[in-house]
């Protein structure tokens, strides 16, 4: 029995003795100290040596008090030498693939080692798992100021065979598909976008990781804005800065946060990540926070069918008449994230939809007005934690006195009043409530025409014009077409191409009237015309593109516009003035009355339904009566002529 022990000992280190000659740079007593090792060990073949034995076998060397730090790191890298040197010999693929892509032979026979070690038979199956196993195998078995260098190179392997990957490909368009599982940017299928990341420092960066626990709908929709910012044309920078950070951050606030569906994240749970962002970033805070905006547009916009039941609507996605659309004053969303009960929630979106998407009457902005009306009154509502089914007159009533307390003036209060009553009847016409819950026409207040001066002041206008070389050219133009035609500011910021014609005999422009809904035509000073052809020429305006634009060649925005004159005026130390753009109509239209217009051609001119409008715009009438009053009873045609002659025939005391 002891003789046939021996002879299986024998046999053993036979075995083990053959495996090490595939290694040529461990011989002689360093063999020797290998073998010696895996016997001790119970090692019985070179196959069976794994990632921890050689970790086991670190350590042992390390611990020898008999060896001097420099054998120590000598010795600590036998058994790895001899492992590799044995089993990479069997692998023929990975063999070309490493020799194609590492020309370093320490670099690559590292990789090579301990791909084999772990079942690889192609570089196309490495993943972002194995490579946090070969960094973490490195840092334990070389100095840390290489573990970079070779996991480059590791890194270098699996985008050499996605590359190959997509030159084999004759479709094109190589995006991720949603896996529960992490997600590693620099091994994206698509070998353009995989490179974009290959200079990346901090490589975790572009980790998202979609095994963790996280409702589905939540990974899902993080996934889509993820490969959305990938198709992306922009600068690595701000793909990284504006959108892929801030998206990972994101991320992980819903996730710890509980949000199930990013698109009914609410108005409190947007502030608290913002707040979080303000206490990592500080700086950046302001720039992430937009991540939350661009996902849920990006949800919104391409989900589809809409999402009523989203806490934003952006309003891209519909397509409205004309008639009902003011591109000077763009309205891009509706917002119902800051309504806390949901039930008032609910019902406000039921309202909107309803004005948005089945009436097809109303202009968005009396919808907008409606909207904050509502929006306040339902706000008020949460406060008291009442639902609006549910409010009493009495509390309705509350909320009407609070209104009056803020001074609000009786067109915008009969507006509210309007506004909050039609809401409730649109309710009563869907079944959610049986009747009004108050009278509101008791609470309608009356409206008296109030007149108030707003005619530019001669040495204003003429400081403003002064100046308007100071200004970039599109603003100087603006502004003379509100100043010389006294058109609204909306209506000079969709002036068309084909807007300035000539008749033959006079200067005209042609304008559609957004708030009227109806075009007209209008007569222009021929200076005017002329530098606006010679513009429009200039700058190859077609007849159909706006004359001026914004950034993406729509309507220039009106609000834009009053800003700009606004800095303009307060660069050239025009002081006492503020800038309001639609004093110009009353400019004008006091202008055209002080030079012998009538009313009705001045409400022509201007555009308004009632003369009484236009009276409201001309300026100086009661001093002007009163001045044509004087004129008239001081003529001989008047009536009191006799009587005034007949008091200085015969003296005031006869008529006492």
């Amino acid at each position: 029995m002891r003789s046939s022990a021996l002879s299986w000992k024998n046999q053993k280190e036979y075995v083990l003795k053959e495996q090490l000659t595939y290694c040529k740079s461990v011989k002689g007593k360093l063999k020797v100290f290998v073998l010696d090792y895996l016997c001790r060990e119970g090692i019985e073949s070179i196959e069976d040596v794994s990632l921890i034995d050689l970790k086991d076998y670190r350590a042992y060397v390390d611990s020898l008090q008999a060896m001097s730090e420099s054998q120590k790191k000598y010795y600590r890298t036998l058994l790895e030498q001899v492992t590799f040197a044995y089993r990479i010999g069997n692998n023929k693929t990975l063999k070309e693939q490493m020799y194609a892509t590492i020309a370093n032979p320490a670099i690559r026979n590292k990789a090579y080692g301990f791909l084999v070690l772990q079942g690889i038979t192609d570089c196309c199956q490495i993943d972002y798992g194995l490579r946090c196993s070969y960094k973490k195998f490195l840092q334990e078995s070389i100095a840390s100021r290489k573990v970079q260098e070779y996991l480059k190179a590791f890194d270098n392997l699996k985008l050499a065979t996605i590359k190959a990957g997509n030159q084999r490909n004759f479709f094109g368009n190589i995006k991720l598909k949603y896996e529960n599982k992490k997600i590693f940017l620099l091994y994206h299928p698509n070998y353009e976008i995989a490179m974009s990341f290959y200079y990346l420092r901090e490589k975790e960066e572009v980790l998202f990781d979609f095994s963790l626990k996280a409702p589905i709908m939540l990974k899902y929709q993080i996934f889509k804005m993820l490969n959305y910012i990938l198709d992306m044309k922009i600068n690595r920078h701000d793909r990284r800065e504006r959108f892929l950070l801030p998206l990972k951050l994101f991320y992980e606030y819903c996730r710890e946060s509980g949000v199930y569906d990013i698109e009914q994240i609410n108005e409190q749970e947007v502030n608290q990540f913002r707040e979080n962002l303000i206490a990592q970033f500080e700086g950046k805070a302001d720039a992430y926070i937009q991540i939350v905006d661009n996902t849920r547009k990006f949800l919104f916009l391409n989900a589809k069918a809409t999402n009523w039941k989203a806490n934003i609507w952006y309003l891209d996605r519909f397509t409205f008449t004309e008639g009902r659309l003011n591109p000077a004053r763009e309205i891009k969303r509706f917002n119902f994230g800051g309504i806390k009960n949901k039930t008032n929630c609910r019902c406000m979106k039921a309202y909107m939809k309803y004005q948005i998407g089945v009436s097809q009457k109303l202009s968005l902005q009396t919808i907008r007005c409606e909207y904050y009306d509502i929006l306040n009154f339902l706000k008020y509502l949460d406060t008291s934690k009442i639902t609006v089914l549910e409010v009493t007159a009495r509390e309705i009533e509350v909320y009407f006195n609070l209104q009056e307390e803020k001074e609000k003036q009786p067109e915008s209060f009969n507006r509210m009043l309007m506004s909050i009553s039609k809401f409730y009847s649109y309710m009563i016409s869907q079944g959610e409530i049986l009747k009004m819950p108050i009278c509101f026409a008791y609470y309608v207040k009356n409206i008296y025409a109030k007149h108030n001066n707003r005619v530019v002041s001669a040495e204003n206008q003429f400081e403003i014009l002064k100046n308007l070389k100071n200004l970039p050219i599109h603003l100087r133009l603006m502004y003379l077409n509100l100043w010389c035609i006294g058109l609204r500011v909306n209506e000079v910021c969709v002036i068309k191409g084909d807007a300035y014609y000539w008749d033959g005999k006079d200067a005209w422009l042609k304008i559609y009237q957004n708030k009227m809904k109806e075009e007209k035509c209008v007569p222009m000073p021929t200076v005017l015309y002329q530098v606006m052809k010679k513009y429009i020429a200039a700058h190859k305006i077609q007849g159909s593109e706006y004359v001026f634009k914004n950034k993406k060649g729509g309507a220039y925005s009106a609000n834009t516009f009053c800003k700009q004159i606004k800095q303009g005026i307060q660069k050239a130390g025009i002081k006492d003035y503020d800038f309001r753009s639609h004093d110009f109509r009353h400019t004008v239209g006091t202008y055209l009355y002080l030079h012998g217009a009538s009313i009705e051609v001045i409400r022509d001119y201007l555009g308004h339904k009632e003369s009484d409008m236009t009276k409201q715009y001309i300026d100086y009438m009661p001093e002007l009566i009163d001045k044509k009053n004087e004129e008239y009873f001081k003529s001989k045609d008047s009536l009191l002529v006799p009587f005034t002659k007949k008091g200085e025939k015969y003296g005031q005391k006869d008529f006492s």
